[in-house]
């Protein structure tokens, strides 16, 4: 793998090597500017400063995947101060003038950048992860864990760019963020939701509120013991042809939600959506229907439930 990464890193360099008939400039990029040391970008332009420019711009586009905002950005933009304009050529063919350039971003002092931005999360992560497992309340421990929700969401995209930067993806203080991801789904998967699920073609639209349930790692299934939280569900569906639109074939399909605390009896939250879709084949215009409800209510439970967590 890695013989490939630096294959398709240099590959470019070959090309323009090729076509300048200049002297080995891959040979000498490669021995100053080893792979795993730095990271290289090459862009061309009509004049030299464009090309410097552009070189520059390709380097910071190493982080175009990741998620954009104000906060990443900036950080981003600090990592990429460091970085510098290691080699400048002019090729001439036909009698046309390109510039190009080479930047350069040395691994070693950007990691050591990044690193800083760990500091904040991880020491708030460590906190919440020795609460989570000195807490004998497992209602108290899933606060907890949700509260760290955010930040394992902050340092993923910290590790995301420590990945990028470092030469063999090696992550950032590992064993950390394993005994974190430990408590976190600990205190999730404690959580146990009932399911009662009733109604016409309740297969179709039950799926996508299990699955989001376990996306978040509860426990859930139909009539579980020793379940926290019972959800109760009711799916309707109604078949007709409209009369304003002849020949399509229209189907309302209404979901119904009841979420209630096993321990208290009492219920916290009631749901109702209701979705209409027409096509011209009924079976379509029902499954549609269906689909679009159980999305909606998937979306629906899975936030009434995390509130009532939050406040339980």
């Amino acid at each position: 793998m890695n013989k490939l990464i630096k294959l398709l890193v240099v590959l470019p360099v070959l090309a323009l090597c090729a076509c300048s008939g200049s002297k080995n400039i891959l040979r000498e990029n490669s021995k100053a500017y080893p792979y795993e040391k730095y990271l290289s970008k090459v862009a061309s332009a009509a004049t030299k400063n464009e090309a410097k420019e552009a070189a520059l711009t390709e380097l910071r586009g190493i982080f175009a995947s990741l998620p954009s905002d104000p906060a990443s950005n900036a950080r981003r933009e600090n990592l990429i101060s460091s970085a510098k304009i290691a080699k400048t050529w002019k090729v001439t063919k036909d009698g046309e003038k390109r510039y190009y350039a080479l930047a350069v971003l040395e691994r070693k002092p950007a990691l050591e950048g990044l690193q800083s931005y760990y500091v904040g999360y991880d020491a708030q992560i460590t906190n919440l992860t020795k609460k989570i497992n000195e807490e004998p309340d497992k209602f108290v421990r899933i606060k907890y864990a949700m509260q760290m929700t955010g930040l394992l969401d902050k340092r993923a995209e910290l590790d995301a760019e420590y990945k990028i930067l470092s030469y063999d993806a090696t992550p950032y203080n590992e064993e950390l963020l394993y005994n974190a991801r430990a408590a976190y789904n600990r205190a999730f998967y404690e959580i146990k939701i009932s399911s009662k699920i009733t109604g016409d073609e309740q297969e179709i639209i039950k799926t996508p509120i299990i699955e989001n349930l376990n996306s978040l790692g509860f426990q859930v299934g139909e009539n579980l013991e020793n379940a926290d939280i019972e959800l109760m569900m009711k799916v309707y569906t109604d078949k007709y042809e409209s009369d304003r639109l002849k020949g399509l074939n229209w189907c309302t399909s209404i979901s119904t939600v009841t979420l209630k605390d096993l321990a208290t009896g009492g219920i916290f939250a009631i749901y109702s959506k209701t979705e209409r879709v027409g096509s011209h084949r009924k079976e379509e215009a029902q499954r549609r229907s269906l689909v679009a409800a159980g999305q909606q209510a998937s979306l629906a439970v899975k936030q009434k439930v995390l509130d009532y967590l939050q406040t339980k």
